[in-house]
Parts: structure tokens; C-alpha cells; sequence
């Protein structure tokens, strides 16, 4: 049995597995680091705005209805008695047509060390509404008297804090006094604005809508029309295009984006179920499309990613270092094993903490350069020349530029790194495929013996 061979293997596993302490220690900080990163973005959208997105517009119309009810005595042989009673209905209507265009500057503000994007969209939201159909009025009760109010057109806001001066509402090319709040809509935020005549409109009439308006990291839409057009154009070449509609038309460059969303009547019918505030959704509930301003390099999570295949680093230096020491007959205390692994760990903190402050490209060479030269001058010593050190501080460099590659190529990280397992696991298994084990712990032996 070779035991010292067995025993020095197991010693190892073991070092490796007790690694794995720092590196959940520096996976906790990194989303300890997250945590604080999101709440300055939060602090960020409360000194300005959060994320938004625009609602509608509709057109509510209260009215009262009085109605004649029958209700039943409750004493035998007495008739039924009527009594007149009053109700309140909101009329809200959907527009026929909606036309959204609009240009986001966008921009990034600093809370510490850490930043959120901010945009400013300066939009035009213009349509029509044509009269109500029956199947949009409510159903009136026995000898009903209706008493219509004054119509609202309401456009709703997730958060109007990012308002910037009035809005400019105009129908039929009259501007109309806008005013605070929702009501009588179930829509959570926004302003609206208080037509001059009373009831239901008769014949169709347009509308436009100018504002300019805050916003942190994202713009959605909730399209209530039969037909919802909108494009947006921005100068921030990293958008997320995400929600219920995709747009038909998209161009992305450096320098910036632009793309446009044309949703259908089969769409707005879904969303007019939820009109009713006792059903379902409420209107801020309905479903949206939207982009997001994303950061392409979100170094928290590169770093955590990153993290992941530390373990992998601890066993691939691990592995050639016992190669080292069974081949050359040259004693590596366990001590060094652990000190070299923990510097393999430090990395990643290094990796974390300079990215914060410069980029993730040069923070990631900075930790490389800094493990690699640390690693390589122990090393020197321990393996008792230049040379070999310098043969492992390559590998370390390739392994380092291989995991650079895989953290860059998002969308095909787990095909590189899938490869990058298998080329490391065939590079131990080919360099060792000649190396006779059973030898190798016999000379042990015998070198122990003597």
C-alpha cells in the first residue's frame, strides 16, 4: 500500500476543500458590495426619479345614475315598494390610436463610489378616442336618470417626482389646464387633464400630450390603444428590450439605439379586461413593454461568476504542484500548498475591490499581474529555480486570460467554460499519462525508509 502517497493525496483534497472558507467569504462580500450598490442606485432614483413607465392615456367619465329599486315587505299581503336610489360609475375609455415618440439622453450620476444610469425622455404622445360604444357604457337600472360629468383625459406615471415643468395637454389642437392626480381611474400616479365639456363625447377627437420626464435605468409602456405605436432614440448603446412586445424595428450602435413597437387591437382588448377596478389587474398591473439602459459590464456580477471557478484554480495549481514534487523528488510542505491557494483566493478581492474603482478590465489585469509576479517569486524558492517557477506562472497566465474570456462572452459562458474544464482536465491527464503511480509510491517509500 502506498500510504504516504494516499495520505499526501487525501492532505491535499482536504487543503483544497478548506479553500473553500475564503473564497465563501469573498463570494459573501461580493454580494455584500451588490447590496450596497443596489441601495445607491435606490438613493439615486429617491433624489430624482425611479423607474418608469407611462400609462394610457384614457378617458374617464364619472356619472351618477339614479334608479328605481323594488324591494320586497317583509309582512305578508303587503305590496312591493319602489325606491329611488343613486349609484356612481366611472366610463373609461381607451383610445383608438396612440403615437409615442420620443428621445432619451441618458446619463450616469454618482451616489460614493457607485453609479446608476438616468435618463430624460423629451416624448410626444399623440392619438384620438373615438365616441363609446354601448358595450362601453354600464348598464342602467330600471328608469334610470343619468348625470354625466366633465371627461378626464389621465395619462398614467409611476413616478411623477420626475416630471419636469408641466406637461402641455392639447385637444383638438386647444391646450387644456392640466391638474394633479388620477381620479376617478384605478391608475396609481400621474396628472390629468379636465376636459370642458360634460357627458360622453360624441365624435372623435385627437389629443397630444408634451412632457418631459425622469427617469432611473428603464421606460416601459402599457399599450391600452387599438393601435400603439411608439419609437425611442437614445445615445446609450447598451439597451435591454424586454417585456410583453419586443420591437418590430431595432438598430444598436456605439453610438446609442433606437427602435420602434407597433401593438395591435388583439393586445388592447386583453388589457381593457382589467379596466374594471373589482377584476383582476389594476391598470398599473397591465402588461408592458419596456428597455431597459443596462450596464453591460456589471462588475459584481462578473466577479461573482468569476468566484465560481476558484476551486477550479485551487486544483489545477494543486495538481501541478504534486506533479512537481513526485517527478523531482522535491518536498512541498502542506504549509505552501495552503499560502500559494490563498493567494489563488485573493485574487478575486483583488479583482472586486479595484474594479470599483477603475475599470474591470484594467482591475482584473491588475490583480492577474499581482497574483501571477506574487505566486511566481514563492514559487522560485519552493521549487528551488527559476525556471519551473516561471512554467507555473505562465500556466497561472493562461488559466487567468482563459477565465477573462469566459467572463466577457456572457451569452456563451457555460460553452467556455465547459471547454475550459475539459482542455485543464486533458492537459493533467496528458502530462501525467506516462508517469507510473505505483513507482512513484514505492520510491517515496523507499526514500522515506532510508
Amino acid at each position: 500500500m502506498q500510504r504516504s502517497l494516499l495520505f499526501k493525496c487525501l492532505l491535499l483534497a482536504g487543503l483544497g476543500l478548506l479553500l473553500l472558507v475564503p473564497l465563501g467569504m469573498i463570494e459573501h462580500t461580493i454580494r455584500e458590495r451588490t447590496a450596497f450598490r443596489d441601495e445607491a442606485v435606490r438613493s439615486i432614483a429617491a433624489s430624482t426619479a425611479g423607474v418608469q413607465r407611462l400609462v394610457g392615456p384614457v378617458l374617464a367619465i364619472p356619472v351618477v345614475e339614479e334608479y328605481d329599486e323594488e324591494l320586497a315587505s317583509n309582512q305578508e299581503h303587503t305590496a312591493v315598494r319602489t325606491v329611488r336610489k343613486r349609484r356612481n360609475h366611472v366610463v373609461t375609455l381607451l383610445p383608438k390610436r396612440v403615437r409615442i415618440d420620443g428621445g432619451l439622453t441618458v446619463d450616469q450620476r454618482a451616489y460614493g463610489i457607485h453609479h446608476a444610469t438616468v435618463f430624460n425622455l423629451h416624448g410626444v404622445i399623440a392619438g384620438s378616442f373615438d365616441p363609446p360604444a354601448e358595450a362601453d357604457l354600464p348598464i342602467p337600472g330600471r328608469n334610470a336618470v343619468l348625470h354625466w360629468g366633465s371627461p378626464r383625459l389621465v395619462l398614467g406615471i409611476d413616478d411623477v417626482r420626475g416630471l419636469i415643468g408641466e406637461p402641455k395637454v392639447s385637444v383638438d389642437d386647444v391646450d387644456v389646464p392640466i391638474g394633479r392626480g388620477v381620479a376617478p381611474t384605478n391608475l396609481r400616479s400621474g396628472f390629468h387633464a379636465a376636459l370642458a365639456t360634460t357627458g360622453l363625447p360624441r365624435k372623435p377627437f385627437s389629443f397630444r400630450i408634451d412632457l418631459d420626464l425622469l427617469g432611473t435605468e428603464s421606460l416601459g409602456v402599457v399599450p391600452l390603444a387599438d393601435s400603439t405605436v411608439a419609437e425611442f432614440r437614445s445615445n446609450w448603446p447598451h439597451p435591454s428590450f424586454v417585456g410583453g412586445f419586443l420591437p418590430i424595428e431595432r438598430s444598436v450602435s456605439a453610438s446609442g439605439f433606437s427602435a420602434k413597437w407597433s401593438v395591435t387591437a388583439l393586445a388592447a382588448n386583453v388589457q381593457r379586461e382589467s379596466l374594471d377596478g373589482g377584476k383582476g389587474a389594476t391598470l398599473g398591473e397591465l402588461n408592458s413593454f419596456r428597455v431597459k439602459l443596462i450596464d453591460p459590464v456589471d462588475i459584481y456580477r462578473q466577479a461573482f461568476r468569476a468566484v465560481k471557478y476558484g476551486l477550479l484554480f485551487v486544483a489545477v495549481i494543486f495538481a501541478a504542484f504534486f506533479t512537481i514534487e513526485t517527478l523531482r523528488s522535491l518536498p512541498i510542505h502542506p504549509i505552501q500548498y495552503l499560502l500559494v491557494g490563498l493567494a489563488l483566493a485573493l485574487f478575486f478581492l483583488l479583482v472586486v475591490s479595484l474594479s470599483e474603482h477603475i475599470s474591470f478590465v484594467w482591475a482584473y489585469l491588475g490583480a492577474a499581474s499581482a497574483s501571477i509576479t506574487l505566486i511566481t517569486v514563492y514559487l522560485a524558492a519552493v521549487l528551488r529555480g527559476w525556471r519551473p517557477a516561471m512554467g507555473m506562472g505562465g500556466a497561472l497566465a493562461m488559466l487567468y486570460a482563459a477565465l477573462f474570456g469566459v467572463l466577457q462572452s456572457e451569452q456563451n459562458a457555460l460553452l467556455l467554460g465547459s471547454l475550459l474544464l475539459f482542455v485543464v482536465l486533458g492537459a493533467l491527464m496528458i502530462g501525467t499519462r506516462k508517469i507510473d503511480w505505483y513507482r512513484v509510491g514505492l520510491g517515496r517509500q523507499a526514500g522515506e525508509g532510508a
